[in-house]
């Protein structure tokens, strides 16, 4: 069960972005993409497993914080990203640190995400100096997302702010499928 929780953990947290994203979803200022904070949900499966949780993620430029919790509030994973590395808390409150959220994922899951892209592509926008294609619509922008071997699609938009951006998406790639539902966003570009 730990494995599964940590494997929610990996598929979310992401590592510092800087550059200026290459696709653009209107509205969206570089503000929003290095600050912006999240309540929802989301879902795992990878093989004949599966597991669910609420997701509370908290990224900045210098810092990601990310928690995990039952239905009814119970932390089941707390994971910060900061310039010293990254440090896991999971439910039984061993404390798990790595350099990096790949290296923590490779050693905890024994395999690694992408994770350095999640920050963008959870805004909408393909992550900067990597190949990739997209496929768009006229609303929205855009509806699918093929890069580093992931392919993200986006089935529900939401306005926050003024701004288009995801309410519903999944991620599918080696094996694993993530699926985000995002109920609450608050971002510091607009606030």
């Amino acid at each position: 069960m730990m494995r599964w929780w940590l494997m929610l953990v990996a598929s979310v947290l992401t590592g510092c972005a800087s550059a200026p994203p290459r696709i653009a979803v209107p509205g969206l200022n570089q503000a929003v993409q290095e600050r912006f904070e999240l309540d929802g949900r989301m879902a795992v499966r990878y093989r004949n497993d599966s597991s669910s949780a609420a997701i509370h993620w908290r990224h900045r430029p210098e810092i990601d914080n990310l928690t995990l919790s039952t239905p009814l509030g119970q932390t089941l994973t707390a994971l910060t990203r900061d310039a010293d590395g990254v440090t896991l808390v999971d439910s039984e409150q061993k404390t798990h640190r790595a350099q990096n959220v790949a290296d923590l994922t490779e050693r905890l899951l024994g395999w690694q995400l992408p994770l350095e892209n999640l920050a963008y592509w959870i805004v909408g926008h393909a992550a900067p100096d990597q190949t990739y294609q997209v496929q768009q619509d006229a609303e929205h922008g855009i509806t699918r997302l093929t890069q580093a071997g992931w392919v993200v699609t986006y089935s529900r938009w939401q306005q926050v702010g003024g701004v288009n951006l995801p309410n519903k998406l999944t991620l599918v790639g080696r094996g694993v499928e993530v699926r985000l539902a995002i109920g609450d966003w608050k971002l510091a570009g607009l606030e």
